[in-house]
């Protein structure tokens, strides 16, 4: 790293990550934003390493990912249990020279994905390189593939992540509790929720809508139901074509408005969705996990009474327990009041405040 960064030129940032999911491209853009909110003049960049290193396989590879999410859930977990075994393997020749072309002035590097962190391990190592680099954890639960050599800061969701971190030797200097990092939207002061019960679905993108729970919804004239599809239009015209009554919503930037006007989330335990919810106080009704990283999240949203968690398969059950939870707002309150405890435990996750103590005057 140049430790000689001064008024000549602003600081340059990249955020690598990725598209398995897209909390680690949300996480990214949060990260941008939180910089260029501390350091206006800084110069971020946001890259998908996989279309960077990858130019030609990477719709491929996503393609290989959404299927596995999908219809092998079952590999998908195998692997992320084996995740890091090959961790130190050299870099290919191709690799490193586009790495060479991306990091070129670079200052600091952001991960938000393991696998980029791996990459910058092994570019770090290879070339001796000495730039900075910080991950960002986007889930509770860690396997050994988001813990890279030559990382200076991991920033993590929550005292479990960092007790995890610890018993796999992570130094606890390194290790700054923030939570996941979210968009200044999610961070405004609560607001007063409309009167009425209104609840917001989520997780369309790869079509995790399941029909009893929008069934046994839309059966209460007193429920007001919000459904937010991400890009899978095929889905939103799905549910516009059934579901007259419900307000259903493609891809939009407005999702900490939906989560602030609404008494509860139904959706997959996502890390980000997960820190979002949290950062707007609305409690999560937890679709049944399946993925290893959405157990972990989901446990932790149990431990920590943010919300509730259906773990059974039967649609029937899991409307029954939803619509109990929405007639309970003693209950919502308690989750709420959670959050907000949560929230004040958390130090700053911009990577500014650890990064400028680091570069030393001119």
């Amino acid at each position: 790293m140049n430790t000689t960064i001064t008024a000549l030129r602003p600081l340059r940032v990249i955020v690598l990550t990725g598209r398995f999911g897209m909390g680690h491209c949300a996480a990214a853009e949060a990260v941008r934003q939180e910089i260029l909110a501390g350091d206006p003049q800084a110069q971020v960049r946001v890259v998908d390493v996989i279309d960077e290193l990858f130019p030609n396989a990477s719709r491929q590879i996503y393609r290989g990912f959404g299927f596995l999410v999908r219809r092998c859930s079952w590999v998908y977990n195998l692997l992320n249990h084996t995740a890091g075994a090959k961790t130190s393997m050299p870099l290919q020749r191709t690799v490193l020279k586009r790495l060479d072309d991306l990091l070129r002035d670079v200052d600091l590097i952001v991960a938000t994905m393991p696998v980029c962190s791996q990459y910058i391990a092994a570019y770090k190592r290879q070339r001796d390189c000495h730039i900075p680099l910080y991950t960002y954890i986007t889930d509770v639960s860690v396997h050994d593939e988001w813990i890279a050599p030559g990382t200076d800061r991991y920033f993590v969701a929550c005292e479990e992540t960092r007790q995890t971190l610890l018993s796999k030797g992570v130094d606890d200097a390194h290790i700054v509790v923030s939570g996941i990092p979210v968009r200044p939207g999610f961070r405004q002061a609560p607001q007063v929720r409309p009167v009425g019960r209104r609840v917001l679905l989520m997780g369309g993108g790869l079509g995790l809508i399941p029909q009893g729970i929008l069934d046994a919804l839309c059966s209460r004239d007193d429920i007001h139901v919000t459904v937010i599809t991400g890009r899978n239009e095929s889905l939103l015209a799905t549910l516009r074509r059934r579901y007259p009554s419900v307000e259903s919503i493609g891809f939009t930037d407005r999702v900490d408005e939906y989560l602030r006007r609404a008494d509860l989330v139904v959706s997959k335990s996502g890390g980000l969705t997960t820190f979002e919810a949290i950062h707007t106080r609305t409690p999560l009704f937890v679709l049944r996990p399946f993925l290893t990283q959405e157990v972990g999240n989901a446990r932790y949203i149990e431990n920590h009474g943010l919300g509730y968690v259906d773990w059974q398969k039967d649609e029937s059950v899991t409307a029954e327990a939803l619509l109990a939870l929405l007639d309970d707002p003693d209950a919502l309150a308690a989750m709420g009041r959670n959050m907000a405890l949560l929230r004040e435990s958390w130090r700053s996750s911009s990577p500014l405040a650890y990064f400028y103590p680091m570069v030393q005057p001119a």
